[in-house]
């Protein structure tokens, strides 16, 4: 007989319990769907595909090596077993308040299983998986010490109106299941890299965010934080520099060596584990190394310090008395573009990592000032900036963008001499960027004029004129 200390409470048409059951407990006895119920048909399906790289990677990781795990409850189904409520009676050695409190003797008692209980996580199948292999010694990562010995709360739902069909129940389960999930809202990516603790690009871009010159907000003056705290996105006239997820995305690009990726991320190979808090040192490290990369592109492209609203217009006003542009460095696309490119600059010049501090860092990056970065400009006009002829104006292109993107970024290396290309792979360049030109010029000669001054760009980089 299983024995568990038990509070009842109720919600609508739901009666369940909650329990507490040791790590080992939860192993060895809730089980999961697919161990009970073999029919995999949709209308008998009970519970989602169990994601088994999420089990193995993310949460066996973070059970083993975090000392404050910590889980919400499990949700578990109880089909059979014997379940039965046994209420326990407050004695005369509590004080006589709670004796006379018939809701305290209603709620409280032991909730008992017989010898062959068949229950399974509702809720919480990865969490359960997870436990299971780190218990039984399956998972590639051993338990922490007293892992087996800690205690988790579990909600138990009754199956108690047995003259009710097993179908009609199942039924009723799927239901639960599904409120417990798509009502359920995860937090959202902007929360996440407010609020964690552990993850190395979200701490580092937090302690940007409030110690470097450029991002950092003066004083209580929030509108004119450069950072965006809530979307992906900018629109037009809006005065934030980037976005929290954005900047997020760029600081791990520009961390993100390539000697890292391939050798780790210590002197013993260690991979990156977003789970797990680096070292103090470490996390200081990996910050001066991020705001060296950042002093060093606002010294090459002092126009980053313009003010916003004034870079991202699509169509620029005649006449343009207030000097409007449209950068393609203040969009998030643009953004991410730069990033790569710097990375693969910094990852060819310096394998083996930087030695020096950002003079050096700017002799490197010097080169990215003379690429034209005004999306009205070759090569952006009609690649990323196409017209929207319903409206008689601008807007950045949606259709076929991952691929217009990646040719402006071969075109960036073959601009800044990463790749050094022959003929024949200069042609086929110029062919691919010229197949995703929406509604180009319709004379040969005006694309032909564009093309060389892509090449005028690529030639006064190359001799440093």
């Amino acid at each position: 007989m299983r024995i568990y200390p038990a509070i009842r409470a109720q919600m609508g048409n739901w009666q369940y319990y909650i329990v507490r059951m040791k790590m080992r407990e939860i192993a060895n006895e809730v089980q999961l769907a697919h161990d009970i119920y073999k029919d995999k048909t949709l209308s008998d399906a009970i519970q989602r595909e169990l994601g088994e790289k999420r089990v193995k990677t993310e949460i066996v990781g973070y059970l083993a090596r975090r000392p404050d795990r910590f889980f919400s409850s499990i949700v578990v189904a109880a089909m059979e077993g014997e379940p039965m409520w046994h209420p326990v009676e407050m004695d005369s050695t509590v004080p006589e308040i709670f004796t006379k409190s018939k809701s305290l003797s209603d709620s409280f008692g032991v909730l008992s299983f017989g010898d062959e209980p068949k229950y399974y996580a509702l809720d919480g199948q990865h969490r359960v998986a997870a436990i299971k292999l780190l218990v039984k010694g399956e998972a590639d990562l051993q338990a922490p010490s007293g892992f087996d010995d800690d205690l988790l709360s579990v909600i138990v739902v009754l199956r108690e109106e047995h003259d009710v069909p097993e179908g009609e129940w199942m039924k009723r389960y799927r239901r639960l299941f599904s409120s417990l999930n798509r009502y359920a809202k995860p937090t959202d990516k902007d929360t996440n890299i407010i609020m964690d603790e552990d993850d190395l690009f979200a701490i580092v871009t937090r302690r940007l965010i409030t110690e470097h010159e450029f991002f950092q907000a003066p004083g209580p003056e929030r509108e004119s934080f450069k950072v965006l705290t809530k979307g992906r996105n900018l629109r037009v006239g809006v005065g934030h520099f980037t976005t929290l997820q954005i900047l997020y995305d760029v600081n791990e690009i520009l961390l993100k060596t390539r000697k890292r990726e391939v050798q780790g991320w210590s002197a013993g190979g260690t991979r990156l584990d977003k789970q797990t808090r680096p070292g103090e040192e470490e996390i200081d490290k990996y910050y001066e190394e991020l705001a060296a990369y950042w002093d060093a592109i606002l010294e090459v492209l002092p126009v980053l310090r313009e003010r916003p609203e004034k870079m991202r217009a699509h169509d620029i006003p005649e006449p343009n008395t207030e000097n409007y542009q449209d950068n393609l460095l203040f969009w998030p696309i643009g953004q991410l573009l730069f990033v790569r490119l710097v990375r693969s600059i910094l990852d060819h010049k310096f394998p083996d990592g930087i030695q020096g501090g950002t003079d050096e860092l700017v002799a490197e990056l010097r080169p990215l000032a003379q690429i034209p970065w005004e999306l009205h400009e070759t090569p952006w006009r009609y690649l990323l900036l196409v017209p929207n002829p319903e409206k008689d104006s601008w807007r950045m292109r949606n259709e076929e963008r991952k691929e217009a993107l990646e040719v402006a970024y071969r075109l960036l290396c073959w601009i800044t001499e990463l790749d050094s290309l022959n003929n024949d792979e200069t042609n086929e360049l110029r062919e691919e960027w010229q197949n995703l030109l929406l509604r180009p010029p319709t004379e040969n000669k005006q694309v032909e004029t564009m093309w060389r001054e892509v090449a005028e760009i690529r030639a006064r980089i190359v001799t440093g004129t």
